[in-house]
């Protein structure tokens, strides 16, 4: 694997799944890949329908561990895609790799970081944000205020924060120019199996293959020191 991610943590359950594509085509998804979505997030439009408790307070809990708040417009990003798709009523396409992304996001109810290689680099380490920083994470200019926030950051130069499990930074977000990508999959030990974290790896892996004709992909599952 090119990309290598240390942590810069204190001892917490942290795990990740790490998954890098060179040669993605990043384009809109085409209309068959946009219904099996579609299918697959339809029980999360039934107006009975309940986040899992379990995961909710799982993934909160884990970012709790750091010092992190996350409720409101700092909630998790997996439960900002299911809150929004109720709103909406529908999914709100953007291109293929981030439809991939939050496909994935709401099936496992994990939050997932997905960041353009070629801009981040592929030295990375996982930290917990400092006092004071930022960054922007959309087009409109807003910011998201990282202290005590998991962050995912370049290892080297200014440690410069690029993804969290709330938002990513629009500095290194994939675009229509994006061949290279790197995601992110938050999650601890104590909420899903190695096992489970690998079959959700893999899925991700098969859309990046056959939706973004990626022409390599490697993932790895690593754990934050205990």
């Amino acid at each position: 694997m090119k990309t290598k991610v240390i942590f810069s943590l204190p001892p917490g359950p942290l795990q990740i799944g790490i998954i890098e594509a060179d040669g993605v085509r990043v384009a809109p998804s085409n209309s068959d890949y946009l219904s099996e979505i579609k299918n697959a997030i339809s029980p999360i439009l039934d107006p009975e329908w309940i986040y899992p408790d379990s995961l909710q307070k799982g993934i909160r809990s884990l970012l709790k561990v750091y010092g992190f708040h996350p409720s409101g417009r700092n909630r998790p990003a997996c439960e900002f895609l299911a809150k929004d798709l109720q709103s909406r009523g529908e999914f709100k396409p953007i291109n293929n790799i981030v439809d991939i992304n939050n496909h994935i996001s709401m099936l496992s109810f994990l939050p997932i970081s997905v960041i353009d290689r070629s801009k981040s680099g592929e030295n990375l380490m996982i930290r917990v944000g400092m006092e004071g920083e930022s960054y922007i994470f959309n087009k409109e200019g807003q910011e998201l205020s990282l202290k005590n926030l998991l962050v995912i950051a370049r290892n080297g130069g200014n440690s410069a924060p690029l993804g969290s499990p709330v938002k990513d930074s629009q500095e290194t977000k994939v675009f229509e120019d994006s061949r290279n990508i790197v995601g992110i999959i938050y999650s601890s030990s104590s909420l899903i199996s190695s096992e489970k974290l690998s079959i959700w790896l893999e899925k991700f892996s098969s859309l990046l293959k056959s939706e973004a004709k990626a022409e390599r992909i490697e993932w790895e599952i690593l754990d934050s020191p205990h």
